[in-house]
């Protein structure tokens, strides 16, 4: 561990990070950055917000209860803030230079990042989204709603591409080349073709698929069965099936050689994405707000990964806390091998 720090009120929602901070929304209505690095406050707002916070473009962005905003990343001052018609339905999300916010109403808009402007609105009708939005290849965004319906849109003007339907409710939808990923409550993992959304090949799991992640022609999914299993992205021939050890409770997060899983007991356990062997478990000493924030890119002696506490505590972690179990190195007593004897010659 590099450091924790207790805050003066609980979170009200997930928070963010970006390279320098993490960013906590509170609920004594104000959002809190701390450096990254040392934990240390680098500085406050007072705007209340029910709903995590994503960053993008050297700016945190939020959806309060009347109004979107964003922050300077550096300093928390207004960059810019837009009337907020309709409340939310799922959290907000960035995409190169987008935002991306459905509305109560069904509506998906998106929003220019730099200044907030309104670009494109689609109506998806009745059916409200379960999770946040995904972005995908080639300007795509896809959107999983109740009744079993996954939708794709495009992200540059947010017309309907397909619509495709499947039973029991779905789970946040995943991405890769070719291929879009969702799970159901019919304990059914399914690949659709991004082109088009046909099927292109579906797993049967013990338990609700609560989500998944895709790298490097690799797609890892999780259940509530407490299994993660490793299948090829292509096909869906499974390279690995392992038992968690906890109980999952967000879809699983893949950094090349390394899948992750966020559960309740222990809070996070590593296994390497080639065979699933266990690369390592930490336990955090309370109950998790929101899914940990996790850099890809693990860098060592900086700090990779924050957690933040229901009760307010916030931590950041080394990558070595969480990916490996060495013991540490100690002076040798001796010189290993055997002694020769002196060269008389």
């Amino acid at each position: 561990m590099a450091w924790t720090v207790t805050l003066d009120a609980p979170p009200a929602a997930a928070g963010a990070m970006d390279d320098a901070r993490v960013y906590i929304p509170q609920r004594n209505e104000q959002i809190t950055a701390l450096d990254r690095q040392t934990g240390a406050a680098a500085w406050v707002r007072k705007i209340e917000t029910a709903w995590p916070l994503v960053v993008g473009n050297d700016m945190v962005f939020l959806a309060a209860s009347d109004e979107f905003h964003a922050l300077d990343a550096a300093t928390g001052v207004t960059r810019w803030r837009v009337p907020l018609e309709q409340p939310l339905l799922a959290p907000l999300i960035f995409d190169t230079g987008w935002i991306i916010a459905v509305m109560e109403r069904g509506d998906v808009i998106g929003l220019r990042a730099s200044d907030g402007a309104e670009i494109w609105r689609h109506r998806l009708g009745n059916d409200a989204p379960l999770a946040a939005p995904v972005a995908g290849e080639a300007d795509v965004l896809y959107v999983s709603l109740d009744r079993g319906q996954i939708v794709a849109l495009s992200l540059t003007d947010g017309h309907e591409l397909w619509r495709q339907t499947v039973p029991g409710n779905l789970s946040a939808p995943a991405w890769a080349p070719g291929r879009v990923f969702v799970g159901t409550t019919d304990n059914v993992f399914y690949a659709l073709n991004s082109r088009d959304g046909s099927i292109a090949w579906k797993w049967r799991s013990g338990g609700d698929v609560i989500g998944a992640a895709a790298d490097d022609g690799l797609v890892v999914f999780a259940s509530l069965d407490n299994v993660l299993r490793g299948v090829n992205v292509s096909n869906g021939n499974q390279r690995w099936r392992k038992a968690t050890g906890t109980r999952p409770v967000a879809p699983p997060r893949t950094f090349g050689r390394l899948a992750l899983l966020a559960g309740t007991s222990p809070t996070l356990a590593g296994f390497a994405a080639k065979d699933g062997a266990p690369a390592g478990t930490y336990l955090a000493p309370g109950t998790l707000e929101g899914a940990p924030l996790i850099d890809p890119a693990l860098r060592p002696y900086m700090v990779a990964a924050a957690l933040i506490m229901r009760d307010g505590q916030v931590l950041g972690l080394y990558p070595v806390a969480m990916l490996y179990r060495e013991q540490p190195t100690v002076p040798l007593a001796a010189l290993p091998g055997h002694a020769l004897q002196r060269d008389t010659r």
